[in-house]
């Protein structure tokens, strides 16, 4: 009977202490599985963020070369531009000349006074100088560029002309009724054709 008795109990140990042994086992075991897991987040999340990286970078150079590929264009549009060699020089010089000349007029002194009449006829001189000019300019153009180029130049040309008058204009009307009013038409003229000349000169002249 005592020797039953000390069976039964011996036996209930060990299946208890096997119980215990699974349930550690299993507790491992899920601990394992979710750190497994964490890294492979980290992981997923490392190469997720790599790859956004990469693409960014990617993105960037192509912006970049996109970017260099138009100002490489474009300098080229600027650089291919139909000119006449060998007369810039000579027609900036001819520009140059008219201004000293006109710096010379006895209506410059008064003009620079403020004497309004003086102004008028300075003003209107230096403009019909510097268009007489600007038609020479253009008529040399018509000649020595080609069908093409001159066809693009004629259309701008008669935009800048429009610009011109509407420019003078409204100089014109700032002061509409007074004494001043031809004084800011001819004097706008003036500075409009006077820049159009060297622009033209620049444009499609070289030394």
């Amino acid at each position: 009977m005592y020797k039953s008795k000390f069976f039964i109990v011996a036996l209930l140990v060990v299946l208890i202490g096997g119980m215990s042994a699974c349930s550690n086992s299993s507790d491992k075991a899920t601990s394992t599985n979710n750190q497994s897991d964490a890294e492979s987040i980290e992981d997923s999340s490392d190469s997720t963020a790599d790859s956004t990286m990469e693409s960014d970078n990617s993105s960037n150079n192509h912006s970049n070369e996109s970017s260099n590929s138009q100002g490489e264009v474009s300098k080229g549009e600027t650089n291919n531009k139909e000119k006449i060699e060998g007369r810039r020089t000579e027609f900036i010089e001819k520009l140059d000349s008219i201004q000293k000349e006109l710096d010379t007029l006895p209506e410059k002194k008064d003009s620079d006074k403020g004497v309004t009449n003086a102004m008028k006829d300075y003003y209107g001189i230096s403009y019909e100088k510097y268009d007489e000019a600007l038609n020479e300019i253009y008529d040399l153009l018509k000649t020595e560029l080609s069908p093409e180029t001159m066809k693009d130049l004629k259309a701008e040309q008669i935009n800048w002309i429009e610009q011109k008058e509407d420019k003078a204009n409204e100089e014109r009307q700032k002061y509409e009724g007074g004494t001043h009013e031809n004084v800011a038409y001819y004097t706008s003229l003036y500075e409009s054709t006077k820049d159009r000349c060297y622009e033209l000169v620049n444009n499609y002249m070289t030394d």
